[in-house]
């Protein structure tokens, strides 16, 4: 991965992606950040359909989901209206509004900002086990066509320090219900990336800089919006 050309580093989004390409970006943002850190390991690996992430040659599979709450989507597009507003008054308005919702706003790098919920971690729990339980009914049907099959979560931007410390064991505490549908999963988040092996029961984890974390989005949503490909030199 090149995260350093100039079309990635002059790149400045004030807005979120649009809600048809937020999948599209989040399955992307998995790749380019297994790439990142296993270059060797995810070669072969592209941008399929069912399941999301696929390398044949290996028979891998990857399925994407995100742990998401149910105002995600509702404070996205305040957000979005807020990174382009240039009246202070309406500004302070969808920070009200962010905030009411139970969010907060954070630097993240450099001048860019983000949105932190102030649940509980129990709900981040219930979040991440239902994001788990959702897919895992579709590995079956995956089974015929790939070896070896994986689950990777996106969480949300900022997750609590419980959340980071625990995840591994909520996941491992859903797995239990089936123990033979996926065979590892990957947690990612701003700040780092959490691989787990659901057969041998370990786990390994990996910290992301808010730099290199801010270059491998953009890799992913230009590459969504059609920017770039997979055969550009940000990809190798």
């Amino acid at each position: 991965m090149n995260l350093h050309s100039d079309v990635i580093q002059n790149k400045n989004y004030t807005y979120p992606i649009c809600a048809e390409l937020q999948k599209h970006s989040q399955e992307y943002r998995v790749l380019a950040t297994l790439l990142y850190l296993l270059p060797r390991q995810y070669a072969m690996m592209t941008a399929g359909e069912t399941p999301d992430l696929q390398d044949k040659k290996n028979s891998i599979g990857i399925e994407v989901t995100a742990a998401v709450r149910e105002n995600d989507m509702k404070v996205s597009r305040i957000f979005s209206g807020l990174c382009q507003e240039n009246d202070a008054q309406k500004a302070e308005k969808r920070i009200k509004k962010i905030e009411s919702c139970g969010y907060s706003l954070v630097p993240i790098y450099g001048e860019k900002i983000s949105v932190i919920a102030s649940g509980t971690s129990n709900e981040e729990k219930v979040f991440l086990q239902e994001s788990v339980r959702k897919k895992k009914q579709k590995f079956e049907q995956y089974r015929s066509k790939f070896r070896t099959l994986g689950l990777a979560i996106v969480l949300p931007e900022i997750p609590t320090t419980e959340a980071e410390d625990c995840c591994i064991a909520w996941i491992y505490e859903e797995l239990q219900k089936d123990q033979n549908s996926i065979d590892f999963a990957y947690v990612l988040s701003h700040r780092f990336c959490i691989y787990y092996d659901v057969r041998m029961v370990r786990y390994e984890k990996w910290t992301i800089s808010n730099e290199d974390n801010c270059s491998l989005c953009t890799i992913a949503r230009m590459t969504a919006e059609g920017e770039l490909s997979l055969n550009d030199q940000e990809w190798n």
